[in-house]
C-alpha cells in the first residue's frame, strides 16, 4: 500500500527514499479532539505496505482549542527508523503497519510573548538554587471522605520538601487571586471576597491512583496499570496528577498538576 505522490513530501532515511503525509482534512473526531493527528509514511517506489504513526498530539484543525505543534522532517526521520526497529518492511507486500511512539514527539511549538514555559535547562537552574534534591513522599491525610448515601475513600497526599502538594499550589494562584480581586472591586467596591476564599480548595487522590507504575517517582502500586508504565530508556521525567475538588467527585471539576523530576537533584520517598 502506498500513499499518493500528490500532496506527500520527500524523504531520505539512510539512504532510502519515502513519501510522508498527514491527514490534512480532519475526521469529526479530530475536529473534538479525541482522535490524534495521523502520519502516513511509504517507501517510494516499493509495492510494501504503509506506515501510520498516530501522533500524541490533536489535529490542528480540531475545534476545541487545544494546541498542537508542527511535525518536522527530522521527527519523520526518527518514526521511520522506530517503525523498522518495531518491525515494519516497506519493501514487502501486507497490510498497513501502524506504530503507536514509545514516547510522545515533541515538535515545535509557538507561544504567546511573554508566556514561553521553561526549558529543560531553566528548570535545572532553579533546582539547583534551591537545594540539592527536592524530597517527594506519599502520606495519607487524616480525614476519610464518604458520601450521604455510603462509600468514600481515603485520601493521599503528595507531600514536596515537607509541604502538602497543595500548599504549593494555592500559593503560586495567591498572586492571581489578589488581581482577579482588585478588578473586580472597581465594579463592585463592596465585594466581600479575599484571596483564601479565591485560590483553590483542592483533594488529592488516593494512594492507589498515585502510586501507579514509574521509575522516577514513587513506587508502584499493587494495581498494575500497563499504560502507564514506563520503559528503561524512556525520556520522560515527569508524570501528571489530579487535585480533585473537595466534593470527592472526580468529574466535579479539578486542576493538573505536573511534576517534572531530574535524576541527579531529585529523589522520590514512598512511606
Amino acid at each position: 500500500m502506498s500513499i499518493p505522490k500528490r500532496g506527500a513530501r520527500r524523504i531520505i532515511v539512510d539512504g532510502q527514499e519515502y513519501g510522508w503525509q498527514l491527514r490534512r482534512r480532519p475526521t469529526p473526531d479530530q475536529r473534538s479532539g479525541r482522535t490524534p493527528l495521523l502520519l502516513a509514511v511509504a517507501a517510494r517506489d516499493r509495492d510494501g505496505p504503509a506506515l501510520l504513526v498516530r501522533l500524541h498530539r490533536p489535529h490542528p484543525g480540531n475545534q476545541v482549542g487545544l494546541t498542537s505543534a508542527a511535525v518536522t522532517p527530522r521527527e519523520v526521520a526518527e518514526l521511520v527508523r522506530e517503525g523498522l526497529r518495531a518491525g515494519w518492511q516497506p519493501a514487502r507486500p501486507g497490510r498497513q503497519f501502524i506504530l503507536e511512539p514509545r514516547a510522545a514527539a515533541r515538535g515545535p511549538q509557538t507561544w504567546p510573548r511573554g508566556q514561553v514555559p521553561c526549558s529543560r535547562e531553566q528548570l535545572l537552574a532553579l533546582a539547583r538554587g534551591r537545594e540539592s534534591c527536592d524530597r517527594l513522599r506519599l502520606a495519607d491525610t487524616p480525614t476519610h471522605v464518604s458520601w450521604p448515601a455510603g462509600g468514600g475513600f481515603q485520601p493521599c497526599a503528595i507531600v514536596i520538601n515537607d509541604r502538602d502538594l497543595i500548599e504549593w499550589v494555592r500559593e503560586v494562584e495567591r498572586p492571581h487571586a489578589a488581581r482577579e480581586i482588585a478588578e473586580r472591586r472597581r465594579d463592585d467596591p463592596g465585594l466581600d471576597l479575599n484571596v483564601d476564599g479565591l485560590v483553590g480548595d483542592y483533594l488529592h487522590l488516593t494512594r492507589r491512583e498515585l502510586a501507579l507504575p514509574s521509575r522516577h517517582l514513587f513506587e508502584p502500586s499493587d494495581d498494575i496499570r500497563h499504560s502507564f508504565g514506563v520503559a528503561a530508556d524512556d525520556p520522560i521525567h515527569a508524570k501528571t496528577t489530579v487535585l480533585q475538588c473537595t466534593c470527592g467527585i472526580l468529574e466535579c471539576w479539578f486542576l493538573l498538576v505536573r511534576i517534572t523530576l531530574f535524576d541527579a537533584y531529585e529523589r522520590a520517598l514512598a512511606e
